[in-house]
């Protein structure tokens, strides 16, 4: 197992990574703010549900999943939050695949977090598997005026349940951030037996972007999430299309260039995990505006482990199916960085 890689990039760690560093300048003083996003990989808690009918991830379940393997996953989660935010914490941290609101709860109690005053947005969804989207943010940095969740449904399949979109209206250095976190239906059971749900999910979220593009003027919009789709699949083209549409596709790079997507199926690496932004963000019409080429795939030696099967690397999962592997995720986390200038 790799050891943890300390940050290296001087200019990142005095003015990227910092969720509120002030830099002076000619025009004032930089603030800037670190969104992440992780699928964490069926982050479950270790108690046997009545309620559900999904119940793998208990002692007694087929994944023999307890208190001691779910207390380690839990810290390994907050060590990756530590070192993606590097000398302070990232202002948002969103997760996939998370079963309910007491493992983001007790991520914030139960690890180095609580001191850095957190708060949580989380709804329980009708997927299927119990699992959902949540966020955790620094209180005094970021201001959840609406939070609500969008459900996805599909009525050629009505029985088929997914994870809702999770809408938060946000006041960051006092203007107004749209944020929407994703996770669309997965290809399981295949890529085209299955597009048809994710391209009802990308329906919804479009909807809800050009309602706020149309209404508002220059909005500022960030779109985060696991969309079991590349950039290139037709539901992110049609997320991306029309004359109403004020969102755009982001360029992506890496942080250590030791992976080639964000996810691994296989021998072949895909980019499911992704960030978009209003154009009003990338221009910085408003008060805030994002920080050129920071959306990143946090490719972190330690996230990674050998691929005896398929040759080079792939995340350090915490499950290979039914096996228990001890390690973070299935996929890699990914962020970016929004400043403001205050004047002086």
């Amino acid at each position: 197992m790799p050891k943890l890689k300390k940050p290296t990039s001087l200019f990142f760690c005095l003015i990227i990574f910092l969720p509120i560093f002030s830099q002076s300048t000619t025009g004032g003083e930089i603030n800037s703010a670190r969104f992440v996003f992780y699928n964490v990989e069926n982050f479950f808690d270790p108690y046997y549900d009545s309620a559900s009918n999904y119940n793998e991830f208990t002692e007694k379940g087929v994944r023999h999943w307890n208190y001691t393997k779910y207390s380690d996953k839990r810290d390994k989660i907050y060590q990756l939050i530590s070192a993606i935010g590097e000398w302070q914490s990232p202002a948002m941290i969103a997760f996939a695949e998370i079963e309910n609101r007491y493992v983001l709860e007790n991520m914030i109690r139960a690890t180095p977090l609580k001191e850095q005053g957190y708060g949580v947005v989380h709804f329980d969804s009708e997927d299927e598997r119990g699992i959902d989207v949540g966020v955790i943010y620094l209180k005094n940095l970021l201001k959840p005026v609406i939070t609500k969740p969008i459900k996805i449904e599909f009525p050629e399949d009505p029985s088929n349940k997914t994870r809702d979109i999770l809408y938060i209206k946000s006041v960051l250095f006092g203007d107004t951030l749209h944020i929407f976190i994703n996770h669309w239906p997965s290809r399981y059971g295949g890529v085209l037996e299955t597009e048809s749900y994710r391209m009802a999910a990308s329906k919804v979220l479009k909807g809800k972007i050009d309602s706020l593009c149309i209404i508002h003027s220059n909005p500022n919009i960030l779109v985060m999430g696991d969309f079991n789709d590349n950039p290139g699949n037709e539901s992110i083209q049609a997320l991306l299309s029309g004359n109403s549409n004020c969102l755009q596709q982001l360029p992506v790079k890496f942080s250590d260039n030791l992976a080639k997507g964000s996810y691994k199926y296989r021998a072949k690496w895909e980019n499911y995990d992704q960030v978009f932004s209003s154009l009003s963000l990338i221009h910085g019409d408003g008060n805030i505006k994002l920080i050129p080429n920071s959306y990143i795939i946090f490719d972190a030696q330690f996230l990674l482990e050998s691929d005896q099967k398929y040759h080079g690397l792939k995340p350090y999962r915490t499950f290979i199916g039914y096996n228990y592997n001890g390690g973070f995720s299935d996929h890699l986390p990914v962020y970016i960085d929004i400043y403001t200038i205050k004047s002086e």
